[in-house]
């Protein structure tokens, strides 16, 4: 009898026990997926325009310190030492994208043909330094500029699409390339005053050009400012 009533004891408290667990296994997967969904990543992309550049050197060193993969939105070779720079942005592991040969508004907007043989032009000569096949471009000045009417625009997207070709713009600019030079502080709190600053992601535009002296030092500060934000950085492509 006692026997059987010890039986029946453990078999009452194992209910319980059973359905904690059974509850349990039901419940741990749900609470996962919204921990996934709760941890969704922010993503901070720097890209530069207009280079390579006597700059180019001082951004890499301190993209390669921070161990950062970036955008370089590259045009035709301007110097001597052209080629060697878009090699170390390749052989870095950076993205290289066409952001047209001349730069020049007058030739690449007189209409969406001439634009498109401008970055193809382009490809070609990255391809001959890098051996990597570009396939990401930005205009200059943005797909909304004051050269090219919106038509235009519209319609090299079309024919880039065709070609394997996607565009970036950005969403929060240090506007290091505007006027007079800015200091490393104003260039990041205009890419920090974005009205998108806090959103998923984040697409910087910088300039890698000679004369933008100051953008490798508000590099520096966009990179600390960021992660105490909670971001992490990739590279477009």
């Amino acid at each position: 009898m006692n026997i059987k009533y010890s039986v029946v004891r453990i078999r009452f408290f194992a209910l319980p026990v059973l359905f904690f667990l059974l509850s349990t296994a039901a419940v741990i997967p749900v609470l996962k997926a919204e921990s996934a969904d709760a941890r969704i990543s922010k993503t901070v992309f720097f890209t530069f325009d207009d280079g390579p550049s006597a700059v180019t050197d001082e951004i890499l060193d301190i993209l390669s310190k921070e161990k950062i993969k970036a955008t370089f939105f590259v045009i035709g070779p301007s110097d001597e030492r052209s080629d060697e720079r878009l090699f170390r942005i390749h052989s870095e592991g950076h993205s290289i994208g066409l952001h047209t040969m001349s730069h020049s508004y007058d030739k690449i907007y007189l209409s969406a043909e001439s634009f498109i043989e401008d970055i193809e032009a382009e490809r070609e000569w990255v391809y001959s330094v890098t051996g990597e096949e570009c396939k990401i471009f930005r205009f200059p000045g943005g797909s909304k500029n004051y050269a090219a009417p919106e038509w235009l625009i519209e319609e090299v997207k079309e024919n880039a699409k065709e070609k394997g070709f996607f565009w970036f713009d950005w969403n929060a600019d240090g506007k290091d390339s505007l006027g007079k030079l800015l200091s490393p502080e104003e260039i990041a709190e205009n890419v920090l005053s974005s009205e998108f600053i806090g959103s998923e992601k984040i697409i910087v535009l910088l300039h890698d050009s000679a004369g933008r002296t100051t953008t490798p030092e508000a590099l520096k500060i966009l990179i600390s400012e960021f992660r105490k934000m909670g971001y992490s950085f990739k590279k477009l492509g």
